[in-house]
């Protein structure tokens, strides 16, 4: 069953696609009037696991990794690219954050700290 409801440019060809989307340009120019833009350099931690209130970060240039924790381990859950974004449902639940993000290498994040 082909699922009609995908918005463009999402594809079928694999899960990634719905789990960690990418932003159109058009996405990117509508979001930025809601944040500020950020340099970030390699090594930088954005987000720590069990922090509250964590921004939402866009990705516009660079590379995040996202990590999850476990005593002195981590596994790898995401590298995030231009146009992928952050975000947990602990910006909505007001839980605790489950991962750990920082750069893998210097570039420019959009900070969104308020949910519109």
């Amino acid at each position: 069953m082909i699922d009609r409801d995908i918005p463009s440019p999402l594809t079928l060809s694999s899960g990634a696609e719905r789990m960690f989307p990418t932003l159109t340009p058009a996405q990117i120019k509508r979001i930025a009037g809601h944040g500020r833009a950020r340099s970030i350099q390699s090594g930088e931690v954005l987000i720590e696991a069990g922090a509250q209130g964590v921004p939402f970060f866009v990705v516009t240039a660079g590379r995040l990794e996202v990590v999850r924790p476990s005593g002195s381990t981590e596994t790898l859950v995401a590298l995030h690219g231009p146009g992928q974004f952050t975000g947990e449902v602990n910006m909505l639940s007001g839980r605790p954050a489950l991962v750990r993000s920082r750069a893998s290498e210097p570039g420019e994040v959009r900070w969104i700290t308020e949910i519109f």
